[in-house]
């Protein structure tokens, strides 16, 4: 499957298990969804009411998708893109995200938001908004890399009592096949080590993972042996992993598309020095992209976004670095 069918196969195991499973957003009865997001499903579940065709109003998906979990349903949004997401704030992430705490439980919200971000052949649209997402008690960020992730976290993302973002790069959801194993479960909130290495931990989440991974076999070449974690979820991050291969290495370069302020980057950072006492015992390098709006010119962009050569010259110099 490609990532993008490996999701829509996901929503469609779990709405035909859970008749309270269902799918809301711009476009995705017969028009299929935006970029494919929704195929096929009209024609499987159309009839049934459980693909419902929105206005466009972000806030209005996302409110009362919170009051229908609240009631016992289970709705996935397909909110198109994260820049969007700043238009369902109060609803997600104020509101949603805290129902669980503020009711000690007794009630939960098991709400998943679907949103494409990221530079791609798609132009515009590439704000992931991760680092404000980032900032709400109670809600849950993913942002898988493979076919394999995409569904088994969407799988688990449904099934969660809680609100969900899952985070579906759009240089990904049609870029390449991968088997996809049905029954494989991942659980939110575990890294996987991507790929072994002795020199150097490169961490990343989505696009940055496939690059860094192309960054590990150029590195070898010039007799680097790099590891590449791939974080899969934002929010919890998997410290431990990333800590546990830093240890190894003496090193790590964290790899990030988003915002260097108040990011994944800068999280990460902040949770590896205070779980180590401020003594890591590695350097901690980062290569992000400025603090800029996302260009939409092609070389502008390029230029924005961290690609593989600049992930080796990183990982060849050190670069802007926490030292221990």
């Amino acid at each position: 499957m490609t990532m993008s069918e490996a999701i829509v196969r996901a929503v469609a195991d779990a709405m035909e298990r859970d008749p309270s499973v269902y799918l809301i957003g711009q476009d995705v009865g017969v028009f299929g969804g935006p970029m494919n997001s929704a195929k096929g499903l009209w024609e499987r579940f159309g009839d049934t009411g459980r693909i419902i065709d929105a206005p466009i109003s972000e806030a209005a998906m996302v409110g009362t998708s919170v009051g229908a979990a609240m009631a016992g349903a289970r709705p996935v949004v397909d909110l198109m893109f994260a820049e969007f997401l700043t238009l369902a704030v109060t609803p997600l992430g104020l509101e949603g995200a805290s129902v669980a705490y503020r009711t000690r439980g007794r009630v939960t919200v098991p709400l998943v938001v679907r949103a494409k971000y990221g530079v791609g052949p798609h132009r515009g649209h590439a704000e992931g908004c991760v680092g404000m997402l980032m900032g709400f008690p109670g809600l849950k960020l993913v942002a898988p890399a493979t076919p394999q992730d995409a569904y088994s976290l969407m799988a688990e993302a449904i099934a969660d009592a809680n609100p969900v973002v899952f985070l579906e790069h759009m240089s990904l959801l049609h870029a390449g096949r991968g088997e996809v194993d049905t029954a494989l479960r991942v659980p939110i909130g575990a890294a996987r080590v991507a790929s072994a290495g002795t020199d150097l931990t490169i961490a990343a989440s989505g696009l940055m993972v496939r690059r860094a991974l192309r960054a590990a076999t150029a590195l070898t070449e010039r007799g680097v042996s790099a590891e590449v974690v791939d974080l899969r979820t934002i929010v919890p991050l998997d410290v431990d992993t990333v800590l546990a291969s830093a240890r190894r290495t003496g090193r790590l370069l964290i790899v990030d598309e988003s915002w260097p302020g108040a990011g994944p980057a800068s999280e990460l950072c902040s949770r590896l020095v205070r779980a180590t006492g401020g003594a890591p015992g590695f350097t901690i390098e980062f290569l992000t992209p400025p603090s800029t709006p996302v260009p939409f010119g092609a070389p502008l962009e390029k230029a924005y976004v961290p690609d593989v050569e600049q992930i080796v010259a990183a990982a060849s110099t050190p670069q802007e670095a926490f030292q221990s």
